[in-house]
């Protein structure tokens, strides 16, 4: 098989990719099942495409095997954030190749990934590989809003369409370098989210006569005791298993806190130390960020209401009722009004599977020295529905990225070098080629 070629075809693809705008809201995602089923239909592959709204539409196509193993899944999701390219160096719909780099929204989140799983599916076609279980490709629409209109309506309308599998790959688990080590992170778990949506309430009025309690004062005073609130540290198993997994990694002084972090986080110095690396912070509490703000639409009028959102994750186990009462605790005004917009649980995936094992050794050829550790995701993905189906979902994507490209993901100037598209779709094929042969 020609990998260089294909390489240089995930590359162009991915650019013609990034150039369809899929920006949600609204999504039109349409655009992109338009753009995949054209690819699939040339190579000879039918394709389904599920309309779930006007202009919001899934794409499903599968590869048979000898049905001796059950399927597994392709995922990804074609639409993107909002980018203000105002803040870009580059046009943010440009698909632009320079400099080593395709940049663009959704390079990173996650064009790029639905690309290199689409180069292995049609590898897998054009080489005639003997599979053992059914490849299934699908792109859903509306994860970064939650999935209504994409993996949920998957999932509870045509569940038939992925229910067989056994294994299903998403995005997020990722490659990076941790002390000169290369280190990559296979996602088994999530938190959840619990987005809540603040309202405070008081007498209207005009501007030129203060109320000192106006809902936005109100809403003030509410926000700024969340502010000051900090969620407790709580080890959980997942957490635990990815500090054991990347301990022998630290430094001397470290290596036994990670392996006993139940323990050393009772340190309130190792403990502070810790929660400097935000990732590490996420993994050990709930987090709250204030994220939407809304008062009046007039400078001279205090009006009658005013809101403030809240995206809010919650560890493993952790049950919204409580934190939402816990929050309600911390505020102590019974004038705020308080309702949760979104939010559902996570299971776990197992760690110890045929798919880690596959990943296990296919990065190890690629990497003299590299470490494959469990991870819980501290955002959140569509895996979260195709695990109540029982399916065994894993976030995992073959690229190697360094911090600076990892800040852009939502941010501007996002991209991902031509070296991790051209090498990518082949770590992921020799993986499937594990896993399926």
């Amino acid at each position: 098989m020609d990998w260089n070629a294909l390489g240089r075809e995930a590359v162009q693809l991915l650019s013609e990719y990034l150039r369809i705008d899929t920006t949600n809201p609204p999504g039109n995602e349409d655009r992109a099942t338009t753009f995949l089923s054209r690819i699939l239909s040339e190579e000879g592959i039918d394709c389904q495409v599920y309309e779930s709204a006007p202009g919001r539409s899934n794409l499903y196509a599968r590869l048979e095997g000898d049905g001796s193993k059950r399927p597994v899944v392709l995922l990804s999701h074609s639409d993107v954030v909002p980018a203000d390219s105002a803040y870009w160096t580059v046009d943010p719909f440009g698909g632009v190749v320079r400099d080593g780099y395709v940049w663009g929204r959704g390079a990173l989140d996650m064009k790029n990934m639905g690309i290199a799983e689409l180069v292995v599916f049609l590898a897998l076609h054009r080489n005639r590989f003997p599979l053992k279980r059914d490849v299934i490709f699908l792109v859903t629409a509306d994860e970064e809003a939650g999935g209504s209109a994409g993996a949920r309506w998957i999932t509870h309308n045509r569940p038939e369409l992925v229910s067989d599998a056994e294994f299903l790959i998403n995005e997020s688990g990722k490659g990076r370098l941790e002390n000169g080590k290369a280190v990559y992170s296979i996602d088994i778990t999530e938190k959840s989210p619990c987005w809540i949506r603040l309202v405070a309430r008081g007498e209207p009025g005009h501007g030129s006569r203060p109320k000192p309690h106006s809902a936005v004062n109100r809403l003030i005073r509410a926000l700024n005791a969340i502010m000051k609130f900090t969620p407790p540290v709580k080890v959980t198993d997942a957490a635990a298993c990815y500090f054991e997994g990347i301990a022998h990694l630290q430094k001397d002084g470290y290596r036994k806190r990670f392996e006993r972090i139940r323990e050393s986080v009772r340190d309130r110095g190792f403990l502070a130390d810790l929660l400097r690396n935000q990732h590490h912070a996420a993994m050990l509490r709930n987090t709250i960020s204030i994220t939407m703000l809304q008062g009046s639409d007039k400078i001279n009028i205090i009006p009658q209401a005013a809101t403030a959102e809240l995206d809010c994750r919650l560890l493993p186990g952790e049950r919204p009722e409580d934190f939402v009462r816990e929050l309600k605790r911390v505020v102590d005004d019974d004038r705020i009004e308080m309702e949760t917009i979104l939010n559902f649980g996570n299971s776990s995936s197992p760690f110890d599977s045929l798919l880690v094992d596959a990943v296990r050794e296919v990065v190890s050829r690629y990497h003299a020295d590299v470490e494959v550790v469990p991870n819980m995701l501290s955002g959140f993905t569509d895996s979260h529905y195709f695990r109540d189906l029982g399916i065994h979902c894993y976030g995992f994507m073959p690229f190697l990225l360094v911090d600076d490209d990892l800040r852009r993901i939502h941010g501007n100037d996002e991209r991902i070098s031509v070296e991790n598209m051209e090498r990518g779709p082949r770590m992921l094929y020799e993986v499937i080629e594990k896993l399926c042969g």
